[in-house]
This record gives C-alpha cells, sequence and structure tokens, in this order.
C-alpha cells in the first residue's frame, strides 16, 4: 500500500459526516413505531410537508430558538422526536425534553420515545439501556432528560444544550 493511500484511508475516517439536515435524517432513519403512528415504518416527510421547516431550523446555524404556534394533531411531537433522534445519532448533545407535567413526560417517554429508540436501528446500537430510566435516556456524546414543566427540580441544575418543549 502507497503511503497516499494511507493517508487517504486515515483522513477519510476521520473526516466529519457530511451536513445532514433533521429532515434528512428522519427520511433516511427514522422508523414509524406501530403504537405510536397509525402506518408504521418509514418516516416520509414528504407525507407531511408543512413540518420539515420546523425540523430543518433547528440544524441550521445561527438558529437559537425556534417557537412554532400550530394547531393539535398535526405531526408536531412526531418532529420533536426527529430532533430527539437526530441529535442522538447524528449530532450527540445533551437534551432535555419539557411536557407540561412530570406524569405526561413519563408518558411520553414510555410511549413515545422507547417505540422510536426501539425500532430505530440507529438509535437503538446508540442508547445505552443499562444507563438509561424512563426520565434519562443516555448516549455517547449526550443524553435525552425528560422533564416537567411543573417540576422546578427537573428543570434545575442540567447543562443543556437543546431544549425541546411540547
Amino acid at each position: 500500500m502507497l503511503a497516499i493511500e494511507c493517508v487517504d484511508i486515515v483522513f477519510s475516517s476521520i473526516s466529519p459526516p457530511p451536513k445532514m439536515t433533521v429532515s434528512e435524517w428522519a427520511d433516511s432513519y427514522r422508523q414509524l413505531s406501530p403504537e405510536s403512528s397509525s402506518e408504521s415504518g418509514q418516516w416520509k416527510t414528504d407525507r407531511a410537508p408543512h413540518q420539515r421547516g420546523m425540523m430543518d431550523a433547528v440544524s441550521e446555524r445561527g438558529i437559537h430558538t425556534i417557537v412554532s404556534m400550530i394547531s393539535s394533531q398535526v405531526g408536531k411531537t412526531e418532529g420533536l422526536l426527529n430532533v430527539l433522534g437526530y441529535h442522538i445519532d447524528y449530532d450527540p448533545a445533551p437534551v432535555m425534553a419539557v411536557q407540561p407535567t412530570l406524569k405526561m413526560a413519563e408518558a411520553f417517554s414510555k410511549d413515545r420515545l422507547d417505540p422510536m429508540i426501539r425500532d430505530t436501528p440507529n438509535l437503538t446500537v446508540k442508547v445505552n439501556g443499562k444507563e438509561s430510566t424512563i426520565y434519562h435516556k443516555k448516549f455517547l456524546g449526550g443524553h435525552v432528560t425528560m422533564a416537567g414543566a411543573n417540576s422546578p427540580a427537573s428543570l434545575a441544575s442540567r447543562p443543556i444544550r437543546i431544549v425541546l418543549a411540547d
């Protein structure tokens, strides 16, 4: 093997992954779970194109705050799950997912997040089941912490890069 070939191999192995938006990640990897979706299988942003802008704003440089004022039952929570999956798999970071109450955070974790992790292979291999709990999912480079807006203790004293509120 020539020295130049060795250098190419080394550089290709340490190069950052290509830029990917949240919707591109979801279209490539996200699996919809049968218990949390009317139609299980591969996520397709084209089936809900109104979500593309909201999801992709999260992965856009220079955007620090996103506020969406939309009606209920239009897929906002699924979009937030795609953002969580993106940060578990592609851009690891400490993330907090805030629900109105701790009880709702528990239900979100059990009914929505856990099935997505189970059914999306890229997430299954990254989330450490032994170190994860209902309120805290651990993965290399970060974690997802579930919190309740009604619980100051669940919101305090945490270094968080991404905060999602549903």
